[in-house]
Order: structure tokens, then C-alpha cells, then sequence
């Protein structure tokens, strides 16, 4: 048989097997190349330059040239990276923010540990400078950016000593709003709240030291019950009279809707201001003492009421406050936190003379305080100081020795 026609056709076939082979090993040492000749632009992103070099030393492993580069390159990012942050966290412990965060800054994306540790620094470094921006705008007066400053915090820890600020925003504004409720009823009282707001921060909103300026001007003497005809005091006690009655059925309407509609809390407060009206309002005794029984059996209402109780602390409504404070702790059984109303009572106690005293005449605490302290230490119960006035903090530090 004759080959030599075939030799032709089995020469084609093997070449054209070949030319796509030798094709095949060819494009990656294109790309390879492109990437290095890439890398040798991408002086200004070390981290990209960095992977291009090592991916090219991956693509094409027997290139020395390559794989030296790529380790060459590398090693020396580390090192920077592992230098700048170095620098960063010195600068940080020495308190010099802006450094630390300048050299932050400079270490790269490409070592996940590195740049993590970076950007955890460069967190606290910004959460720390907000809370010197939310420092300096308390001490400012700016309350507005302080509640919206510390929203913006990320880091827990500083964002807890930032919320201090936050809470003393709504002390300061409690002050000045009992403050108002008082003006006409009680001046010396909305006074005392005043200069607490002062005392506080003399620069907070509201112009307490005009207010209480206002307060301490002479008012001109009312006419006496003596100066007046007979008949215009009957009929004023009269008015007076039918004023008390329409004011107590509206309360008790009041509480009898809240009591429907499961809000035992509202239902409590309003049969306690029938009670400021008539205290020997029997119907409004009874549903007091029947509602306080259905509170102190359930237990998602007892929390309910003590975080009520301390809600009306904070916003000095202090006979509120003592109100919801001993009717939670009728029941030990039920009290989960005796230790934290015990507190409160005592606090309440004493702020309410504090507020009803002449700073002359105060006498210190009353048994009822020191009594209601002793309790609280008795169930371990330890208040967190930033959350308490420095008034009472003395109080309550005297009561414990």
C-alpha cells in the first residue's frame, strides 16, 4: 500500500493541533504582561499595584523576574502599612488625634488584618472628636446639636459617655418646664427649678436667669377676703366650689376610660388628683387602692409603673413619682428592682424638699429619705452618679455613712 499520499493530510491535521496549543500558552503570558505593565502606572494605589504584580508572578510562575517582583513589592507594603500604623496608634495614645488619624489613613486595603486594625482606629478617633463636639456644644447652650451629634456615634463605649450629655439635655429641660407649670402657682418653686436648670449649665436655653428675675419682682397685693363684701365672698367660694366638682367628675370620667381601655398607670394618676382635690373622696380611695392591687398581680405592669414613677423623677414631678413608688413596693414579692425604687423614692423625697426648702433652712434629709436610701443600699442597689444631680449625690453619699 502507498503512504505518500497520506504523509500531506496527516501533516495538516497535526498542525492545525498546534497552532491553537502553542495559541493557548501564548494568552497568558500576554495577560501576564499587560497586568505587570498595568502595575508600573498604579503608583498611587500600592495595594492594586501590588495584586496586579503577584497575580502576573501567578499567571506565569517560572518568570523569576515576576515572582521576585511580586514578593518584592509586597513585603515592602507590609512593612509600610505595618509602620504607619505603628505610628498611628503611638500618636493615638500620646492624644494627638489629627496625627493618628493622618497616619490611619495611610495604611492600605491589602492586608485584611492591617487595614482592619486601621479602620477600627480611625472609628474611635472620629467617635472621639464628636464627643468633644458634643462637650463643646453642651457647654455652648446648643442642646440641638448635642442630642444630634451623639445620635451619630458608632463606637458603644464613647457614645455611653456621650449620652450623658444627652440625658442632662432632658434634666435641663424638665427643670424649665416644671419651672412654667409653677410660675403662677408657686413661684419660690419654679424658682428652685430654675437655678437647678442653672446650676446644670448656666449657659442652657430659656434664659432662666431672666425668668427668675421676673419671679422676684414685687407683686402688688391682692385684695383680702376681709376688704371684699360678704356676698362677693360667697359667691366666689361658690364658683370656687362648682369649679372643684366639674373638675373632679371629669377626672374620674378620665380614669374610668383609661381603666377601659387597660391603661391602669393614667387610671391611677387621674384617681390621685381627685384625691389633691378631695382628699376624703372615698369613691376615688377605693379605686386607688383596687386598681394598685390589680398592678402590684401583674408583673409586665409592675415594670410598667416603675419606669413610669421614674419617668415623673426625671421630669420633677416628684409627688407623682412617690405615689407610684410606694404603691410598686406594697407588694416585695412582685418588686423585681426594689433596690432602683427604694432609690428613686428617696430621691424624690428629697428633691421635693429641696424645691419646698429655703437653701438657709434645709435641714437635711428627712427620715423618710434616709430610710428609703437605706433600703436601696440594702438591696446592693448602686445609682449611676453621671444620672443623679450633684445635690443629691451628696445627699445620698452622707445617708451612707
Amino acid at each position: 500500500m502507498n503512504l505518500r499520499p497520506l504523509i500531506p493530510i496527516v501533516f495538516v491535521i497535526v498542525s492545525g493541533l498546534i497552532v491553537p496549543a502553542q495559541a493557548q500558552n501564548e494568552k497568558p503570558k500576554q495577560e501576564a504582561k499587560d497586568l505587570v505593565d498595568r502595575a508600573k502606572t498604579e503608583d498611587n494605589d500600592r495595594a492594586k499595584q501590588v495584586q496586579d504584580y503577584c497575580q502576573a508572578a501567578q499567571m506565569e510562575p517560572k518568570n523569576k523576574k515576576y515572582v521576585d517582583t511580586c514578593n518584592s513589592y509586597r513585603a515592602g507594603l507590609n512593612n509600610d502599612d505595618t509602620a504607619w500604623l505603628a505610628s498611628a496608634i503611638s500618636a493615638y495614645k500620646n492624644h494627638d488625634l489629627d496625627k493618628a488619624e493622618s497616619f490611619a489613613k495611610l495604611v492600605t486595603s491589602y492586608d485584611q488584618k492591617l487595614s482592619g486594625q486601621a479602620k477600627f482606629l480611625l472609628d474611635r478617633i472620629r467617635n472621639e472628636k464628636l464627643l468633644v463636639q458634643v462637650k463643646a456644644a453642651w457647654d455652648k447652650g446648643d442642646f440641638n446639636s448635642v442630642v444630634s451629634l451623639e445620635q451619630s456615634m458608632t463606637n458603644a463605649d464613647l457614645k455611653a459617655s456621650a449620652s450623658v450629655y444627652v440625658n442632662n439635655v432632658a434634666l435641663y429641660n424638665g427643670y424649665i418646664n416644671q419651672a412654667r407649670s409653677l410660675e403662677g402657682s408657686n413661684p419660690q418653686g419654679a424658682i428652685r427649678q430654675l437655678q437647678l436648670a442653672q446650676s446644670l449649665n448656666p449657659n442652657g436655653p430659656g434664659n432662666p436667669a431672666e425668668m427668675i428675675a421676673a419671679l422676684q419682682k414685687p407683686v402688688q397685693p391682692k385684695a383680702t377676703p376681709q376688704a371684699l363684701n360678704p356676698a362677693s365672698v360667697a359667691r366666689t367660694a361658690t364658683a370656687t366650689a362648682g369649679d372643684n366638682a366639674k373638675n373632679m367628675a371629669k377626672l374620674s370620667g378620665d380614669a374610668r376610660n383609661a381603666e377601659k381601655q387597660g391603661d391602669l398607670l393614667e387610671a391611677l394618676k387621674d384617681y390621685g388628683l381627685v384625691l389633691k382635690l378631695d382628699p376624703a373622696n372615698t369613691d376615688a380611695q377605693n379605686n386607688i387602692a383596687r386598681i394598685g392591687q390589680a398592678i402590684r398581680s401583674d408583673p409586665d405592669a409592675v415594670r410598667n409603673e416603675l419606669k413610669s414613677a421614674i419617668r415623673s423623677f426625671y421630669n420633677s414631678q416628684f409627688d407623682d413619682a412617690q405615689t407610684a413608688l410606694k404603691d410598686y413596693l406594697k407588694s416585695p414579692q412582685t418588686a423585681e428592682s426594689p433596690g432602683v425604687a427604694y432609690f428613686y423614692l428617696g430621691a424624690a423625697i428629697v428633691e421635693q424638699a429641696m424645691l419646698e426648702t429655703p437653701r438657709a433652712k434645709w435641714q437635711g434629709p428627712s427620715p423618710d429619705a434616709q430610710t428609703a436610701f437605706q433600703q436601696a443600699r440594702k438591696a446592693k442597689y448602686i445609682p449611676v452618679r453621671q444620672y443623679v444631680s450633684p445635690s443629691l449625690l451628696k445627699v445620698w453619699d452622707a445617708t451612707g455613712q
